[in-house]
């Protein structure tokens, strides 16, 4: 059996992982995708494996949502496992970062422990999500610790940001994504059974209801049986040059920022991060062990995002400017001697309606793995045994059907709950960028202003009896997304 996986990223290598270790003496696994990786979620990520510290108020309510955090929360659990698979797969090719690795027990760029601040520098939806991470913790018996903020090691922020309460998970830890990527790719190379084509897909070629195969964007012409589809955010352009009638709704580029400092006098050795805030993953602060014998002085800063129809590939300086100055306000002031040694872009594949789509499609060999949202690091080694599984014909949880690729976009929000939503994640993404209210009621006429907008674009693209997801606010207001 020949797979040719699309795209290579942490979910396509490890989709391909997962198969060469099923894979017989005359099987091929085919990874297409360029090495430069230009636009990669994965290269821009903190990795961090947070579940719990990623929830919403109201997050959890509904099955489905449900069902998401469990993926989430089971993937957290499977990566100590998954790490050493990798390690003892790499042998003598693991790279030189990863030469003294022992996994999550022998710390390197795997380790666990995040604090989630609450602080004010943005406005109470900031409390509302710790008081919903904080229930959470309690009701899914995790383990977690609340703390004095003058006790989190190497947290030295502004006064006026500093945090009020903090908690501790202790099993909510990073990777170095960079070397996961080594890692992986030295693993995969040293088979014989995989190959790497290191070129862009540009189509998928179908015949009689099949796909035959993958045309790059210089002709190149790759064949196989089963085919997988997971190319990041690129994937509905995929599909479109394709031209086959699938009716997948759109995958749209989520544009993120984060920066690679060097921080000798204040080095990292846990995650500090707040809650979720304003359309994003809030800011976080996590440590990026870079390789043995060196000191553990560079920390990834986090992250900004926006959606875009189109590939962006520069970090705007908004973006650059917000994460620099939340780091040295809101995590550590010293960070202002700090070391800027990268800024990363990478475009995180969000789907119309904000779920990932998983599975097979209406051409039977082809099977979709897209749509993770800021959650494919994370998701990679759970979503990669499930597509394993799928290809192999053997049973998945059935409510993994509620990801189907082909299905219509999901509708989990009612209209007044998607407008209450967006209404405060508007207004605390405009506290965390300085926004202060002039005494009187301004801040009460900027809320009915928003609130009137977000009720006449509602009315204006039908949504009448459902709500927009608040990330996708533009992709409706421009006329990206289109309603099936």
């Amino acid at each position: 059996m020949n797979t040719v996986i699309i795209g290579n990223g942490i979910v396509a290598l490890s989709i391909a992982f997962r198969l060469l270790q099923r894979a017989g003496a005359s099987d091929r696994i085919i990874v297409v995708g360029p090495k430069a990786r230009p636009g990669s979620a994965t290269l821009a990520a903190a990795a961090m494996l947070n579940s719990f510290a990623e929830i919403d108020a109201g997050g959890l309510e509904s099955e489905l949502d449900l069902f998401r955090f469990e993926m989430s929360h089971l993937a957290t659990r499977m990566w100590p496992k998954f790490e050493l698979e990798l390690i003892e797969a790499a042998g003598d090719r693991l790279p030189h970062g990863c030469s003294k690795c022992l996994g999550c027990a022998g710390g390197g760029c795997f380790d666990s422990g995040t604090y989630v601040v609450n602080n004010a520098a943005a406005d109470d939806l900031d409390d509302e999500n710790f008081d919903a991470i904080l229930q959470a913790l309690d009701d899914f018996n995790e383990q977690h610790a609340l703390v004095s903020p003058s006790d989190i090691p190497n947290y030295n922020p502004e006064q006026h940001c500093r945090a009020s309460r903090a908690v501790y998970i202790h099993n909510e830890g990073w990777f170095n994504p960079r070397l996961m990527l080594e890692k992986i790719d030295a693993l995969l190379a040293r088979d014989a059974r995989v190959e790497f084509v290191d070129e862009a897909a540009d189509r998928l070629l179908s015949e009689q209801g099949r796909i035959v195969a993958v045309q790059t964007d210089s002709g190149l012409r790759v064949s196989g049986d089963d085919y997988v589809l997971a190319s990041g955010a690129s994937l509905t352009d995929v599909l479109a040059r394709s031209a086959l009638d699938l009716g997948i709704q759109r995958i749209f580029y989520g544009v993120g920022v984060s920066l690679e400092i060097r921080s000798p006098d204040h080095p990292h050795q846990k995650c500090i991060r707040t809650p979720n805030r304003g359309l994003a993953c809030g800011l976080y602060s996590a440590p990026f062990f870079t390789e043995p014998d060196r000191p553990n002085d560079h920390i990834l800063i986090g992250a900004s995002n926006f959606i875009s129809p189109t590939p962006y590939p520069y970090g705007r300086l908004v973006s650059v400017e917000s994460l620099m100055r939340g780091a040295m306000e809101q995590i550590n002031r010293n960070f202002y001697r700090a070391d800027l040694v990268r800024v990363n872009v990478g475009w995180r594949p969000t789907s119309q309606d904000t779920y990932p789509l998983i599975g097979r499609t209406a051409i039977a060999n082809l099977v979709i793995a897209g749509g993770t949202k800021r959650d494919g690091f994370h998701m990679a080694p759970l979503l990669s045994q499930q597509v394993a599984d799928i290809l192999h014909g053997e049973p998945v949880d059935e409510r993994l059907a509620w990801f189907a690729p082909d299905r219509k976009p999901i509708r989990s929000l009612t209209r007044q709950a998607a407008i209450d939503k967006a209404l405060r994640h508007q207004v605390s993404a405009a506290y965390q960028h300085g926004f202060t209210p002039a005494k009187g009621p301004q801040l009460e006429q900027m809320k009915r202003m928003y609130r009137e907008e977000l009720e006449r674009l509602h009315d204006g693209v039908g949504a009448t009896d459902w709500g927009i997801p608040p990330e996708m606010l533009d992709m409706y207001r421009y006329g990206h997304a289109v309603m099936r």
